[in-house]
């Protein structure tokens, strides 16, 4: 038996015992839930980006693939994560940012424009970039928890903050995985998110992430949804941002000469209206990207409010800031 055993080895084979105890093995493929969970999650986080600064950021699941813990992990070394307990699962789970996702961050909070690359080096990360981080999966992970907590209770305990990852943080036994990048993009540079999740912590709820209907029992007819995509969804629009000024009779505009100033009933907190085709869509704020102004979005209209606006025949002012 042992030398039958050997031989087995030997040739690259594996004998029955070892396969009764290999760890189950997840279908990525299959995981429909997870993926809407995933796309969920994203959409999230770019609202809730605008607490670190006032340029828009976005969010992109750029990978949802099943791999082995050693080899994951050794891709993300030069990151920083936080690892999390989930006592249902009983199992850890690591989610983390490379380099440039925390660089970037810090470049754009702190009031770069993005016309410069943000700043690498092959150093530990500082305090204030651990305490960002920190504070991103501050954001991230709640988010997460409450998201799949619509199909199975979860919470996720965050045991340490690691600045330096090796392959053995998850245990010394490489083990399945199922590995999650995001991609993030603020102003012209961003990083990689990502998410490290050991396949035996799924496998018990794989039914419950392999249901083909969406989340919200919403069912999306195919065509029409090409139909709007093709057409209204990719239709060109002309949008316009609205300053208040001051009121000029037709002679003052007249008398207007070259470098003379207008003075804005507004300053740099004032929100900016965004109209198409002079119905008001957005209240907006100004801001700066790669030495250009531009508006980040702040709040859609009331329409109520322009509804009894147009009614008594008053303008429609902005929001207290």
């Amino acid at each position: 038996m042992a030398d039958e055993y050997t031989e087995i080895r030997e040739s690259g084979g594996q004998p029955g015992t070892d396969k009764l105890l290999e760890p189950p093995k997840l279908e990525v493929e299959r995981l429909h839930v997870l993926k809407g969970i995933l796309e969920r999650l994203v959409t999230t986080l770019s609202e809730r980006f605008r607490e670190y600064c006032n340029v828009p950021s976005s969010f992109f699941v750029n990978q949802l693939e099943s791999g082995n813990s050693w080899d994951v992990l050794e891709s993300y070394e030069d990151s920083i994560a936080g690892i999390y307990y989930c006592r249902q699962w009983d199992s850890k789970i690591v989610v983390g940012f490379d380099r440039r996702f925390i660089f970037s961050l810090i470049d754009a909070a702190f009031g770069g424009d993005g016309s410069m690359p943000p700043f690498e080096a092959d150093r530990p990360f500082t305090s204030l970039e651990a305490r960002l981080a920190r504070s991103v999966l501050g954001i991230v992970v709640p988010e997460l928890e409450y998201l799949i907590s619509t199909i199975t209770p979860a919470t996720f305990e965050l045991e340490k903050l690691e600045t330096k990852l090796d392959f053995q943080i998850l245990g010394q036994t490489d083990v399945p995985v199922i590995a999650v990048q995001v991609l993030f993009q603020i102003l012209d540079n961003g990083g990689r998110m990502f998410m490290i999740i050991p396949q035996s912590a799924l496998y018990p709820i794989r039914k419950l992430l392999e249901r083909s209907r969406a989340l919200d029992g919403a069912n999306v007819d195919p065509d029409w949804q090409k139909k709007m995509q093709d057409g209204l969804a990719s239709a060109s629009m002309v949008l316009t941002g609205v300053l208040e000024g001051p009121e000029l009779t037709l002679g003052d505009i007249a008398a207007l000469k070259p470098g003379q100033i207008l003075r804005l009933n507004a300053d740099p907190k004032s929100l900016i209206g965004l109209e198409c085709q002079d119905e008001r869509i957005f209240w907006c704020r100004l801001a700066q990207s790669k030495s250009q102004f531009a508006l980040v979005v702040e709040q859609p209209i009331d329409r109520k409010q322009e509804l009894v606006a147009d009614l008594i025949g008053t303008p429609v002012r902005a929001p207290p800031t």
